[in-house]
């Protein structure tokens, strides 16, 4: 956990400050990070800080909901609990960590049944856009499925969708894996 701990805080400061700062662009770049370590890693926990910063992401970027005179309330809010979920890690307290990041997501979602325009939720989308990113990286169908809790038929329909299943897969081999994982026990 040591290592991965470090890693989930480096991870939920830079998206706490991408955040406070309203920069859709560090929030888009760190979700794409996040999802790429997390499948890596096998890591649900980073995988969620990676579908909270896409979701932040989305969110910033739609003009009927940061100009909404709800947004400042709900942006406090998940503003609070990223502090929260970061101090629990510093404090070694995962079930914190997880609750406060559940709020974040409830948060989320709450937002965009909302104020959304879609009748698909923004965080089911994130899961399988993730969840395609985790598979085009080498992971299996199901592991990716899990990895961000997508739905694999809706995961299936995405990736028949894109022209995903017609490129060579990027993945991580034995070696590479083992490399990374030497690395993340020698920070430990």
């Amino acid at each position: 956990m040591r290592g991965e701990k470090q890693q989930l805080v480096d991870f939920l400061s830079r998206l706490q400050a991408a955040f406070a700062k309203q920069n859709v662009f560090a929030l888009r770049e760190l979700g794409n990070n996040a999802i790429e370590q997390a499948a890596m890693q096998n890591s649900k926990r980073v995988a969620g800080i990676a579908l909270v910063a896409y979701c932040l992401h989305k969110m910033h970027s739609k003009q009927h909901i940061v100009r909404h005179r709800k947004w400042p309330v709900i942006r406090k809010a998940i503003g609070k609990n990223l502090e929260k979920a970061l101090a629990a890690l510093h404090k070694d307290n995962v079930p914190s960590f997880e609750r406060n990041l559940r709020n974040i997501i409830q948060s989320i979602q709450s937002t965009d049944k909302q104020m959304g325009n879609y009748a698909q939720g923004l965080f089911e989308k994130a899961k399988v856009k993730y969840a395609s990113t985790a598979y085009s990286l080498g992971l299996g169908l199901g592991q990716s499925a899990s990895l961000t809790g997508a739905n694999k038929k809706e995961l299936l329909r995405y990736i028949g969708a894109t022209k995903m299943a017609d490129r060579e897969v990027v993945t991580f081999g034995i070696k590479e894996r083992l490399r990374k994982l030497k690395g993340t026990l020698r920070g430990a």
